[in-house]
């Protein structure tokens, strides 16, 4: 960061919530590094069908907030909704949907719209951004004092709960997610797009990211040479 020499008064340092990285952005940095700017560095939204969906699964989650017990005072069964989180050494914060306990553990549930990857494709059968997510709310939890050793990720489409073990290859993979997100929001520019990606279609901010037509530019590029892709007609 450059100095500034002005007359202006001091800025104050940030706040340590605002120093944190929702674990929801770890979820977007691992789909897509450009929404992931588009959205939290350059402000961009826009509405779709699919993130208005997504709202009312979370609408009907968040309605019925409650308190989580401090870890020396857990109940058995217990079903916390709403819970927030936070790290400050892994320098995450998360909002949990769901939080169960049973046997002295706790597991974070995270609620999504859609449904699971093709059984097989990815380990645990959850998809790598949700199983990001669902990470960086069980880390937060042992940060707060909580055991944590498997989240679970419930796909409402297919009304299956998949659960992932919270071990070393996720723990590493979320922190490389932090890693990412803090570089991209160092970034001027935004991450190049995908390349022809089944990604795109559905995403609410396509009209704004213009992937093809991006890349095909790129493509014309010295600077950056890619393959160009065709032209697609993606309507969000």
């Amino acid at each position: 960061m450059v100095e500034r020499e002005d007359l202006s008064p001091p800025v104050a340092p940030p706040r340590a919530e605002e120093r944190l990285i929702p674990a929801r952005m770890l979820n977007e940095v691992v789909y897509c590094p450009r929404l992931y700017y588009l959205e939290h560095v350059a402000g961009e939204w826009e509405e779709s069908a699919d993130t208005l969906a997504g709202k009312r699964v979370h609408r009907r989650v968040d309605a019925k907030a409650s308190a989580m017990p401090p870890p020396e005072a857990l109940p058995e069964g217990l079903k916390a909704r709403s819970v927030t989180v936070s790290s400050e050494t892994e320098g995450i914060v998360a909002k949990v949907d769901l939080v169960e306990a049973a046997d002295g553990l706790v597991s974070p549930v995270d609620y999504k719209r859609g449904t699971p990857p093709q059984a097989g494709r990815y380990p645990g059968d959850v998809w790598p951004a949700d199983r990001v997510q669902i990470g960086a709310q069980a880390m937060a939890l042992r940060e707060a004092g909580y055991r944590c050793e498997e989240g679970v990720v419930y796909y409402a489409a297919s009304k299956t709960r998949q659960r992932v073990p919270i071990d070393e290859a996720v723990v590493a993979d979320v922190r490389a997610a932090v890693a990412e997100a803090r570089q991209i929001n160092e970034l001027k520019t935004p991450p190049p797009p995908l390349v022809d990606s089944p990604k795109c279609p559905g995403c609410s901010l396509v009209g704004i990211c213009l992937p093809d037509e991006t890349n095909a530019l790129l493509g014309r590029s010295r600077e950056r040479p890619v393959e160009a892709p065709r032209l697609r007609r993606l309507l969000p």
